[in-house]
């Protein structure tokens, strides 16, 4: 059974939902893989054990959904782009949540704005050739 319309794609990837084939959905399940994954694909990512952590801490269930962990990965490619933009980014570097590790850091953070920049490249290219 596939995933709900109100489920979000990181969450129905995690969950292995069945997949929709497309090009693009293949770059993106790779930004989660990326995200979500450690370079082996086989366990827990750096970004993954230090928002777990964080929940432990609290005793609550937040910075470690997938959903929360792509949207601060998300958030650190924003604020590590050329264009900068304030409305999207509050902090990925030197915030108490960065010192944290609730965001990509060090060669997780290159592999996960590398993965973004193929994804967005090639969704732009694809909408301009629509236009």
């Amino acid at each position: 059974m596939g995933a709900s319309t109100r489920t979000f794609a990181s969450r129905a990837w995690l969950d292995n939902a069945p997949p929709v084939a497309h090009p693009m959905n293949t770059l993106l399940f790779d930004c989660f893989s990326t995200i979500l994954l450690d370079a082996s694909g086989q366990q827990p990512s750096t970004l993954f054990t230090a928002s777990a952590a964080a929940d432990r801490q609290l005793n609550t269930l937040y910075y470690s959904q997938p959903e929360e962990m792509c949207a601060r990965a998300f958030e650190a490619f924003v604020q590590d782009a050329t264009i900068k933009n304030g409305f999207l980014v509050k902090g990925t570097k030197a915030t108490k949540e960065a010192e944290l590790g609730l965001y990509p850091q060090g060669e997780q953070r290159l592999q996960i704005n590398a993965a973004f920049d193929r994804y967005f490249r090639t969704l732009g290219a694809a909408l301009q050739r629509q236009g």
